[in-house]
């Protein structure tokens, strides 16, 4: 049997009915439904995942929340069908290996639900003899963000046809062995960033004095204040992969907020709007609230508001690369 025999295999035994996409009338009917398996498999972690947070130490929720959001993230995705990508399942004629590729990638999004209960079974164990639990957490998150770049791909690929490679990274054990790098940040590094991490950012070394993890009903986005001495910088990773790098202002903010601000002399319209839970980290803990949040645009640069009921923020900031910034994790 070869390669992707099997893996056709394994998908049709990890969801039930599963026809495959060859028949052009059933394509889109498929993806519905194969992705509804998906989201229900990966629902039954998430509720394991709430029973271990239920009985984890107050040190450990925040993390353990973080986790949850990815993880809630990639099930919302599941249930959200990606636009623009009809003409794939419209077309009267594609090819065996185009088939093959699609089916690859269930099969491999499947084939991580055993994968990521032992992770949440680790992270139990981890609790349970009080050692490792840090490390347990950080190799669950990174297998979720495997799935969540899979799932990328798995998109890209119904929207452009591009084929990218199907293989989770990974890692062989003697890395430990390596010295650590100083890399470039990515999307992933930069949204798990912890109090007293190192950043370098604009040639200023910081430290990681604060961190906002903002829930609204589908995704999360962050905001990560960065200190050194009385200098400090906000780090805004935003809905849509933006990074922004921003600054407080003082701004008198109706409420409720309004659909355009007026700020130096110009007009900023409102791009999106809405309601999260936040978790805010800082040196007093960790703390649980609502916010409504906005964010304005003009020109390049960005300008959030957020209403805490009671307190309103108002940050200001331009969009940056992530090459611009290096992670030293602790």
């Amino acid at each position: 049997m070869d390669l992707i025999q099997q893996r056709i295999l394994e998908i049709a035994l990890q969801i039930p009915e599963y026809v495959g996409y060859a028949a052009k009338d059933r394509r889109r009917e498929m993806d519905k439904y194969t992705r509804r398996q998906l989201a229900q498999k990966y629902s039954e972690l998430d509720v394991y995942l709430a029973r271990v947070q239920k009985r984890a130490p107050l040190a450990h929720i925040v993390d353990l929340e973080n986790l949850d959001q990815k993880l809630q993230r990639l099930i919302a995705r599941f249930n959200t069908a990606l636009t623009g990508y009809a003409g794939w399942f419209n077309a009267a004629q594609i090819g065996e290996t185009d088939i093959d590729a699609l089916t690859r990638f269930d099969a491999t999004l499947a084939n991580g639900v055993p994968g990521l209960k032992a992770a949440i079974e680790h992270i139990a164990a981890a609790l349970k003899a009080q050692a490792g639990v840090e490390e347990a957490i950080d190799a669950c998150a990174e297998m979720i963000d495997n799935l969540n770049a899979q799932f990328d791909q798995r998109e890209q690929f119904l929207a452009t046809g591009k084929k990218p490679s199907l293989d989770l990274p990974t890692t062989s054990p003697l890395s430990a062995l390596e010295a650590k790098k100083k890399p470039d940040a990515d999307l992933v590094t930069l949204t798990n960033l912890k109090l007293n991490d190192a950043v370098t950012f604009a040639g200023v070394d910081y430290l990681v004095a604060g961190k906002i993890t903002f829930t609204p009903p589908t995704g999360s986005f962050w905001a990560i204040l960065l200190q050194d001495g009385g200098k400090q910088v906000w780090l805004r990773i935003a809905p849509g992969n933006e990074i922004a790098a921003c600054q407080e202002i003082r701004l008198v903010v109706p409420s409720p907020l309004p659909d355009s601000l007026t700020h130096d002399n110009q007009t900023w319209a409102c791009e999106i709007t809405g309601q999260a839970t936040a978790v805010v980290e800082g040196a007093g803990g960790a703390k649980r609230g609502t916010v409504n949040y906005a964010r304005y645009l003009a020109n390049s640069q960005r300008l959030w508001v957020e209403d805490f009921g009671g307190e309103t923020r108002v940050m200001l900031g331009d969009l940056i690369s992530a090459s611009e910034i290096k992670v030293y994790r602790r």
